[in-house]
């Protein structure tokens, strides 16, 4: 007998439930990355060299441009596995993952060859010194070819996104990222370079795609593969989908990598690194937001399938504002000790050049990924992603034409003016407007349920971080910063955790607390 939408659906608190694990399970992920980079990156600064690590910071920006291959298909995938869960399809999901895996193999085919092509010709696009050329083209086809052979595997990511198993798929990110980490420090300590570095990084990064396989398969036990279930009409679904994906996805790549290319172009090698750190820095916060944003997008279109309008408002507020609210001590500690914290990291080098970026960065960044990210996911989740495609092509388009006219005469600070201004317009303004437009509820209210209660509480925090600075606490040590950090981040956190976290999501945060998370739950209830 089929299966009852009753049984089906599970009630409201175990979706609430289920989407604060997934998002803890989310954040412990992002925060074992923070800790190994802060760890990591002066060491890799250290033996690299500014001109080296540059490269490093450059090869990556190049080739996210493969990304152009994906035609939104990941999300595709995301969606419709998502989707065709709620509504008890397992066929359907097959012919997605096969048609899906058709054309990820004939792509990556195609970015062996342009692999192989950029790097015999690189070396003309950039300012790369003359005794690192060859090492940049074997670097671009290590990179590259790993890039190839990984991209079908990617997609089994993507599909259990739409299952929401991000506690196993973050487990596997974990372990990647400090195996990942220990083999580069090896390799450095042991006097090797950015050759052996890629090839930790390539040998790790099938590691953990063949894992993710396999948690996939666990998860979706019907998973089968034949040729019968790859389906032009389902294709021409998920291609209708992923196009407005692949627009949006295309131009959030330009916009991400077009700053570190056009400078890797128009200045030394070395400041593509000095404006990379800036937003490596805040990246890992950012991963937090995107992270949570891909537990959004996936639970919109859940809700959407149901039929739950009122329920995915309620998230894009909630999940936003509580981006919003993990990001503020970020914003305080860099906001007032940025430069004593990117000194102590990574020398004086980088304080001088990287430093003046900060305030610009962070304030940007804040507000648009941090307070707006699960907005776009919510525009994915109900498949209403078109207008805020078309707008990213604007971004994209405004964002280049700017930097080629600005970085030749203001450098790198005129870079970060730039792309934090369309930032702010597009993705901070118009992207709200979107949602707010197809869910009809007002604009400023929406703004304001997400950003009035974070910002408020920052306030005091911010006084207090400010009175420490001047007052005994001036940052010259990394002892004063950790000390500094913990407080803004333990003061900050005990007031948000009644200003911003609803009651309910309070409870469940408080519940996973070891030994006294069930008392604590109970008392703040």
């Amino acid at each position: 007998m089929a299966e009852s939408e009753e049984a089906r659906e599970p009630g409201p608190g175990s979706k609430s439930k289920r989407f604060v694990i997934n998002v803890l399970w989310s954040w412990t992920g992002v925060a074992v990355n923070l800790a190994v980079a802060l760890l990591l990156n002066p060491y890799v600064i250290r033996k690299l060299g500014e001109v080296r690590y540059g490269i490093w910071a450059l090869i990556f920006s190049i080739l996210e441009y493969f990304g152009f291959f994906d035609l939104g298909l990941n999300t595709a995938v995301t969606n419709f596995c998502a989707r065709y869960e709620a509504a008890g399809e397992p066929e359907k999901i097959n012919e997605v993952i096969n048609t899906a895996v058709f054309y990820f193999s004939a792509i990556a085919v195609v970015a062996v060859a342009l692999t192989l092509g950029l790097s015999h010709n690189a070396q003309k696009l950039f300012r790369v010194p003359a005794e690192y050329q060859s090492e940049f083209a074997i670097l671009i086809q290590i990179t590259g070819l790993s890039w190839a052979l990984c991209m079908v595997l990617n997609m089994f990511v993507s599909a259990l996104d739409g299952f929401q198993r991000f506690d196993l798929e973050s487990r596997v990110w974990v372990g990647t990222i400090l195996l990942r980490s220990t083999g580069y420090f090896l390799v450095l300590k042991l006097g090797h370079g950015l050759v052996e570095m890629a090839a930790i990084f390539v040998v790790f990064q099938l590691v953990g795609y063949a894992l993710n396989f396999r948690n996939f398969r666990i998860v979706f036990r019907p998973l089968r593969f034949s040729w019968s279930l790859v389906k032009f009409s389902v294709f021409r679904q998920i291609v209708s989908y992923g196009l407005k994906s692949f627009v949006a996805n295309t131009s959030t790549m330009v916009l991400n990598q077009s700053g570190t290319v056009l400078i890797g172009h128009y200045q030394p090698t070395q400041f593509a690194g000095f404006y990379a750190l800036p937003s490596k820095i805040l990246q890992y916060a950012v991963d937090a937001v995107s992270r949570l944003a891909i537990v959004t997008r996936s639970s919109a279109a859940e809700l959407s399938e149901l039929g739950k309008r009122q329920a995915v408002l309620k998230l894009g507020i909630y999940s936003n504002r509580y981006s919003l609210t993990l990001f503020m001590p970020l914003v305080v500690l860099l906001l007032v000790y940025g430069r004593e914290l990117i000194l102590r990291w990574v020398g004086p080098s980088f304080a001088e050049h990287s430093a003046p970026l900060l305030p610009v960065f962070v304030v940007s960044t804040a507000l648009v990924l941090a307070g707006q990210f699960n907005s776009s996911a919510l525009l994915y989740g109900l498949s209403l992603h078109g207008g805020y495609a078309r707008a990213l092509v604007l971004e994209a388009l405004l964002n280049v034409t700017g930097m080629v006219l600005v970085i030749p005469r203001y450098g790198i600070l005129g870079a970060a003016v730039v792309s934090s201004t369309l930032m702010l317009l597009v993705r901070g303004l118009y992207t709200p407007w979107l949602v707010c437009q197809n869910l009809e509820v007002g604009f400023l209210a929406y703004l304001g349920r997400i950003y009035v209660r974070p910002i408020v509480t920052s306030m005091p925090v911010f006084a207090l971080a400010w009175l420490l600075k001047t007052h005994g606490l001036p940052g010259r040590t990394w002892l004063e910063l950790v000390a500094v950090a913990l407080l803004i981040g333990m003061v900050y956190g005990g007031l948000a955790l009644f200003t911003c976290i609803e009651r309910e999501h309070r409870g469940l945060l408080l519940s996973h607390i070891p030994i006294v998370g069930a008392r604590l739950a109970a008392v703040s209830a």
